[in-house]
């Protein structure tokens, strides 16, 4: 009976950097990913914020029409005493934590209000047809 001596197979630095550079790629590749995920998350949040708010105001000059003068400058203050509203410092507020601007304009058919925010403005211009919701959110 022959006796052989049995080779030790040991992993390379070779070996050991390229696994760590194919985990490096795809960790990469992953990021990228989640980021996009992320800001679109954050855009669909913002839309549905700035339907919740016009829709809270709406509702407060609805049961008290003279909130409508100075609703520019107390907005934060309606939202406050909304039903609809758990947490009105939370709602003031998009989702990349700027606060909502509110604009309130006369026309012939009664006053426009309008929401909006500059941080979700500036993701559907710079992603056009990746976020699709009907223009009447802003205006």
């Amino acid at each position: 009976m022959k006796w052989t001596k049995k080779v030790k197979r040991s992993i390379t630095l070779i070996e050991i950097m390229i696994v760590m550079f194919l985990i490096t790629v795809i960790g990469g590749v992953v990021a990228v990913n989640v980021r996009g995920s992320m800001e679109k998350g954050k855009a669909f949040s913002t839309f549905e914020g700035i339907e919740k708010v016009k829709s809270s105001l709406l509702l407060a000059i609805a049961e008290n029409p003279d909130v409508i003068d100075d609703l520019e400058k107390n907005w934060p203050d309606v939202l406050a005493q909304s039903p609809l509203i758990r947490n009105a410092d939370k709602m003031q507020k998009d989702a990349w934590g700027e606060r909502f601007e509110v604009t309130v304009e006369d026309s012939d058919h009664g006053a426009i209000i309008t929401v909006s925010s500059a941080r979700f403005t500036a993701y559907k211009k710079k992603n056009k047809g990746s976020f699709v919701d009907n223009e009447s959110s802003e205006t």
